[in-house]
């Protein structure tokens, strides 16, 4: 009986608190979220193939494999590279848009339309887009304009090096939009008596960028930085479609190679490799948390945490 009253109190406290609220999204979120990843860590723990359909528990032999599989660590070494260069890239271009799109000027929303729209498309249509433009032939658009200046044809998609700068420069063209339109709202968040107040203190215009936008947008760079990179992280489909990974594996991403070892070229030869290809979908994983715990960890939350 002395138990019943904190008891009681517990259960008061949770049923008239928020708990009972958040219950349904909690469900959906474990139903929908919680259940696929535990589900992938299973995966990635046994032998499964597509041919068989039977499991068998292999702990972590799909991971040690992994570190020692050429295409594996190849396909990681130009992802990391790829998402450094197009997280920056685009992150770049985004902000000056998004710079220069606050201001007041002519034709400003078609131009904000405009950019949004190479986002909202398809990256399995960007990837296609940028095929055509690619082209190695007189037919590629971008051949086409060098061929009257003597210069051509660009091996852009059968040169190594000239495939990873096109994938990059293709992903970079695909999200600066997210970039712009998030840095914009941002932008345009921001109290102007600090503006002005900074302005009649004489601070020039770059002075007024690093000294009292950035700082003020911090928490909203980090969270675009984060999305970003788990994006670029994860992107198959823009590969798939543009440079099929190509030429030999020098553009081929983590999630391609997930792909091509799960569905691809393993189920082609009658192999399947499911289990492999989910170990490589938790690295990915992995990966990707550790981006987001890094950002976190540099400080970015500072104002909101003080």
């Amino acid at each position: 009986m002395k138990n019943a009253s904190p008891v009681r109190g517990f259960i008061s406290s949770f049923v008239n608190g928020p708990w009972p609220w958040l219950i349904p999204a909690l469900g959906v979120l474990l139903l929908f979220r919680g259940y696929p990843l535990g589900n992938q860590f299973w995966l990635a723990m046994t032998d499964m193939k597509i041919a068989s359909g039977d499991a068998s528990f292999v702990g972590f032999e799909n991971f040690s494999f992994l570190f020692s599989d050429p295409n594996y660590l190849t396909a990681l070494g130009f992802t990391i590279l790829f998402t450094s260069f197009s997280v920056f890239g685009s992150f770049v271009l985004g902000f000056g848009l998004a710079l220069m799109l606050n201001r007041q000027m002519t034709g400003r929303v078609i131009y904000r339309m405009g950019i949004l729209t190479t986002w909202a498309i398809s990256s399995l249509i960007v990837g296609y887009i940028w095929r055509l433009m690619l082209n190695e032939s007189s037919a590629g658009v971008l051949n086409g304009l060098l061929e009257p200046f003597g210069i051509g044809p660009v091996p852009w998609l059968s040169d190594p090096n000239m495939a990873q700068v096109s994938v990059i420069v293709a992903d970079i063209w695909r999200s600066t939009g997210f970039t712009m339109i998030f840095m914009l709202g941002g932008l345009q968040t921001l109290p102007n008596e600090v503006l002005e107040a900074a302005k009649m203190d004489g601070a020039k215009g770059w002075q007024t960028l690093l000294y009292i936008v950035m700082p003020l947008l911090k928490p909203l760079i980090a969270v675009a930085l984060i999305f970003s990179t788990i994006a670029t992280f994860n992107v198959y489909e823009l590969v798939l479609a543009l440079s099929s990974g190509g030429p030999g594996n020098a553009t081929s991403t983590v999630g391609f190679e997930m792909y091509r070892t799960a569905f691809g070229d393993s189920m082609n030869a009658g192999l399947g490799l499911i289990g492999r290809g989910a170990a490589m979908g938790v690295s990915m994983f992995l990966v990707t948390l550790m981006f987001a715990l890094i950002y976190i960890r540099a400080g970015v939350f500072a104002r909101d945490l003080d």
